[in-house]
């Protein structure tokens, strides 16, 4: 015999699941704003495509730490994971023929530091300025630093020339 938890469950899933389709048929209607986003986001990565078609040999990715919170180590790394999950999700969909690049390349990662969050946002705005993929953390503020404190900045993947014009003056974490 059957549970009511059991066909309360049962239904739950199939009513997320009839909502879930029909929001989706939604979203991808043609002439929708989905639809006019997804074609803006195709330019964009054809765009970078193109930009980065040129630079053959090694990609990597940048993480850009702040110094200045004092994070402990295990924050850092926890941040960095963040930024770098971030970037790959943005380049999965904004370029994936760099990010394929970058994969076959060693996914390189190198964490560099700032000392002010001004100096990152300047980063920011820079590698923004050259088209390259970002991902700017901001921490729930939960154990050692302020909500809404930007921590970490990743960028790329990209090729190595281009981001070095960027972040090349920092030094190592």
């Amino acid at each position: 015999m059957i549970e009511t938890s059991h066909i309360v469950s049962l239904a739950a899933v199939l009513g997320s699941f009839l909502i879930g389709f029909k929001y989706g048929k939604k979203l991808t209607r043609p002439g929708s704003n989905a639809d006019k986003s997804s074609v803006q986001e195709s330019r964009k990565s054809n765009l970078q495509e193109n930009i980065f078609s040129d630079f053959g040999g090694e990609y990597k990715m940048i993480l850009v730490v702040r110094n200045d919170l004092k994070m402990g180590k295990g924050k850092i790394a926890a941040q960095c994971g963040h930024a770098a999950v971030g970037a790959f999700e943005g380049a999965l969909k904004k370029s994936p023929g760099v990010l394929r690049k970058w994969q076959q390349s060693g996914q390189a990662k190198i964490a560099v530091k700032v000392e002010t969050e001004q100096q990152m946002m300047e980063i920011y705005r820079s590698a923004k300025a050259n088209n390259l993929n970002c991902c700017l953390i901001r921490d729930a503020g939960r154990t050692q630093i302020e909500p809404n404190s930007k921590t970490v900045l990743a960028i790329g993947p990209a090729p190595n020339q281009i981001l070095d014009t960027v972040t090349g003056h920092l030094k190592l974490l």
